[in-house]
């Protein structure tokens, strides 16, 4: 029984672990980085470096799979530099927001939260 008790604890804490969104990644060149923005968004991410920065593109997508708006967004970003990316959500929720950062050897990602809302 005591045997048990410790299973179901370690599951169930592997559990509440999957359902935490990530709040960063850092990641090399010409690693793709996949985030959800939201119940049917989500944006992929990946750099090249380059000799004068970080050439970054974003890909997001916005609705359902066969229907979805989607955008691309590139950048450059010397070393320690940043920029941000925003994308709208539902009524009364703030917007996605992924904040890209030039960290010298690789490049930092803050992700969204996503069960922020406004209220």
């Amino acid at each position: 029984m005591r045997n048990e008790m410790r299973t179901l604890l370690a599951a169930a804490a592997f559990a509440v672990a999957g359902v935490v969104t990530a709040q960063a990644a850092d990641i090399a060149p010409m690693t793709g980085h996949w985030t959800k923005l939201g119940a049917n968004s989500s944006a992929l991410v990946y750099y090249i470096a380059e000799p004068d920065g970080f050439h970054v593109a974003i890909t997001t997508q916005q609705g359902l799979t066969d229907q979805a708006a989607v955008a691309r967004f590139e950048t450059v970003l010397a070393a320690g530099q940043s920029a941000a990316i925003s994308t709208p959500r539902g009524a009364g929720e703030v917007p996605a927001r992924i904040v890209l950062s030039n960290a010298g050897d690789h490049l930092h990602i803050a992700e969204p939260n996503a069960a922020v809302s406004a209220r």
